[in-house]
């Protein structure tokens, strides 16, 4: 009793225990709310991710497990996957979508939460994918080195100098909000390269990579072509650049002298000619060296244009105890570029400032006066390299000048200087000595001169005073016996001359006589040939007429037998037609019937035909070889006489008398008419129409036979023999 009251109290909670927790699973709930974004907005293929929210709205705890369905499911993972979330208790989870690269445009999404106990919802969104994987390339101007790079964006071709080595600078920008990676590629000649093949920028960043190139020996037009691809969505982008390669430092400087004398203590400028050939503008400095005295002075640096022309001014000044020769050597530098300097040389030769200006002083070592006024003069030479001024004067007696005192002469040139004297009475008899003295530029010349005076004697006075009173028949002597010598000779020669002149005239006279028959004579033969060559060319154009006519005679002669027979043809051809002997729109017809069916026929006339010409040529043979064996003796007739002869004949034939002709007519008139009263005519026209065919073919042969043998002639020679 005890056991089955212990057994039954056991079932009875047992039983009891069961309902109470049947009863608290009913009254437990099982619930959830899931709540993002309705849509995304995102870039492909770049393993973007959203936050999804979801809240345990339930009475129990539950575990979760999230899948994707819908278009973009293949793109979509979820971290984490699964999870637990307590009543009440909310949690987020991460959607990210990783889709293929290059695509744009609207994907639906569909995410599936799933309770362990099989409660699902869904959330249901639209992705839409933009390319936004933006960045630009942009060049800038060609810098000289690569570690530290100013840049400054470049528009247009690149203008490139040869013989450099530079680089062009390319800013690339992301324009996104995340990082990207992207690589490089350049399509350039062998001298052009990057100096990276990748780079990697973050959200909004910027940088710089290079093109460095090395174009030494390169000139000419060259495409730089760039492209960059994105890490992420793989876009492209491509700058084409233009490079023109010039000789960009091409400078020629060309002094004005080559060579040059110039004089110490002075100072001398000389010209450098700077040209710019070269293809941009530049910083030209200049420089001498050579001596410490050349120089450009303040004006040793400035700018020079393409294809310009620029003078620098070198100043050459040397000491006064410089001499001797130097080489002056200028260059001309290009933006500090010593490789593309510009070379020049000039000899200069130093001359002593007294040799510069040298003067040459020549006049008399002593002169003579007699108290009175006299002047002589003193040759003054330039043997100096300048143009010089010389500064003249006197030192010695108040009694002695000279003027001018001024005298410019160049290198070589010579002038005067007039020492006047003129000493009073009262002065004593004796030698003065004078010194004439020049000056140009310091430099100082000189010449000593010895004057003496002295009283003039007796017979010094009756001298002068017999020739002052007895000149004038001085000079009447003197000039009658000057023409005796100067007009003897030329009289005497005068006379020969006109005799030798008489005597050429006569002798031209003769011979322009003979030159005017001899050209008479000339002129009437040219004249009488002239005559004779027209009349030979009229006789000529007469016989080539002739000719032509004869040709044309010929020839309608020749083709005269063809030309009636195809008439006839045509004549017959239509005829037929006409009378309805046959149609001419079936005579293609007739002809392949002819040839078909009368084939045998045709070949039997053609083989007739044949034996008969060679049985012609036999005859024709035979008849040789008779004419040959008589060999007649007595001489032929006289070609005129048998044409004569063929003449009578000919006159005297039947058919050239007016009374045969009509007797024949007569005769066929009785024919027609016999033929037409017996029913001549239709029978014949029965037998024509039953045998045209035969007609007109043998007409056709007929023809052709005639056309063969009036085109080749050794076939009609054949037969006239």
């Amino acid at each position: 009793m005890t056991k089955m009251t212990a057994k039954k109290a056991v079932l009875s909670l047992f039983t009891f225990l069961l309902l109470v927790f049947l009863a608290n699973a009913a009254n437990a709930q099982e619930d959830f709310t899931a709540a993002t974004l309705p849509s995304v907005e995102l870039c492909p293929c770049s393993n973007q991710g959203y936050a999804v929210t979801v809240q345990n709205t339930g009475s129990v705890a539950s575990s979760y497990a999230v899948v994707a369905s819908g278009d973009a499911a293949g793109w979509v993972t979820f971290n984490p996957n699964r999870f637990v979330l307590n009543p009440s208790q909310s949690g987020n989870f991460f959607a990210y979508v990783n889709s293929v690269c290059n695509i744009k445009g609207s994907y639906n999404l569909e995410i599936l939460i799933t309770t362990n106990n099989g409660l699902t919802k869904a959330i249901k969104q639209t992705l839409k994918i933009s390319e936004c994987y933006d960045y630009s390339l942009q060049e800038g101007n060609a810098v000289d080195t690569a570690e530290e790079v100013a840049y400054a964006q470049h528009q247009g071709t690149y203008n490139l100098c040869t013989d450099e080595k530079k680089s062009i600078p390319i800013l690339i920008t992301n324009s996104e909000n995340f990082a990207n990676e992207y690589s490089f590629f350049l399509d350039a000649p062998e001298w052009a390269g990057l100096n990276v093949g990748k780079a990697r920028l973050d959200a909004k960043q910027s940088g710089i990579f290079l093109i460095n190139y090395d174009s030494s020996g390169i000139l000419g037009k060259f495409d730089f072509n760039l492209a960059a691809i994105s890490s992420l969505g793989k876009v492209q982008r491509k700058k084409s650049i233009e490079a023109d390669v010039e000789k960009c430092y091409d400078l020629e400087a060309t002094p004005e002298k080559k060579e040059d004398t110039i004089c110490s203590g002075e100072q001398t400028i000389i010209n450098v000619e700077i040209k710019n050939s070269g293809a941009i503008k530049q910083r030209i400095s200049v420089e001498a060296d050579g001596a410490e005295w050349a120089g450009f002075g303040n004006s040793t640096n400035f700018d020079i244009g393409k294809d310009e022309i620029k003078n620098a001014a070198l100043i050459l000044s040397p000491k006064e105890d410089a001499s001797g020769k130097f080489a002056i050597a200028v260059s001309a530098i290009p933006d500090n570029k010593t490789a593309f300097t510009a070379p020049a040389a000039i000899n200069v030769d130093v001359i002593n400032k007294a040799a510069c200006y040298e003067a040459g002083i020549s006049t008399k070592a002593a002169v003579t006066n007699l108290y009175k006024e006299d002047f002589f003069f003193a040759k003054i030479t330039n043997n100096g390299i300048k143009k010089a001024v010389y500064s003249a004067r006197l030192e010695g007696p108040s009694w002695a000048g000279i003027e001018p005192q001024t005298l410019e002469l160049n290198p070589g040139q010579t002038g005067n200087l007039n020492v006047r004297i003129n000493p009073s009475s009262d002065i004593e008899p004796n030698a003065y000595g004078v010194k004439i003295i020049l000056e140009s530029n310091g430099a100082i010349y000189s010449k000593d001169i010895d004057i003496k005076l002295r009283k003039e004697t007796e017979l010094e006075k009756n001298l002068k005073a017999g020739l002052k009173a007895y000149q004038y028949y001085l000079y009447l002597s003197v000039l009658i016996i000057i023409l005796i010598l100067v007009f003897i000779k030329p009289i005497i020669r005068t006379k020969n001359k006109i005799k030798i002149r008489y005597e050429k005239y006569r002798i031209r006279r003769e011979r322009l006589k003979e030159l005017k028959l001899a050209r008479e004579k000339k002129r009437e033969e040219k004249e009488k040939q002239r005559r004779q060559e027209e009349k030979a060319r009229e006789r000529q154009i007469k016989k080539e007429a002739r000719k032509t006519k004869r040709k044309e005679n010929q020839f309608f002669k020749k083709h005269k037998a063809w030309a009636y027979s195809i008439i006839a043809l045509i004549i017959l051809v239509f005829a037929g037609h006409y009378f309805k002997l046959y149609n001419l729109k079936y005579t293609n017809i007739y002809l392949r019937n002819i040839f078909v069916g009368y084939l045998y026929y045709i070949l039997i006339g053609i083989g007739i035909a044949a034996v008969l010409f060679l049985l012609a040529l036999l005859y024709n043979y035979l008849g040789k070889r008779k004419k040959k064996a008589k060999k007649p003796a007595k001489e032929k007739i006289k070609t005129g006489e048998k044409k004569a002869e063929k003449k009578i004949k000919k006159e005297k034939r039947w058919y050239n008398k007016p009374a045969y002709i009509g007797i024949i007519l007569a005769l066929l008139i009785a024919l027609i008419t016999s033929a037409a009263y017996f029913g001549l005519l239709k029978q014949a026209k029965d037998f024509v129409v039953l045998y045209s065919y035969y007609f007109g073919l043998g007409i056709i042969i007929l023809i052709i036979i005639i056309g063969i043998l009036s085109f080749y002639k050794p076939a009609i020679k054949l037969f006239k023999e």
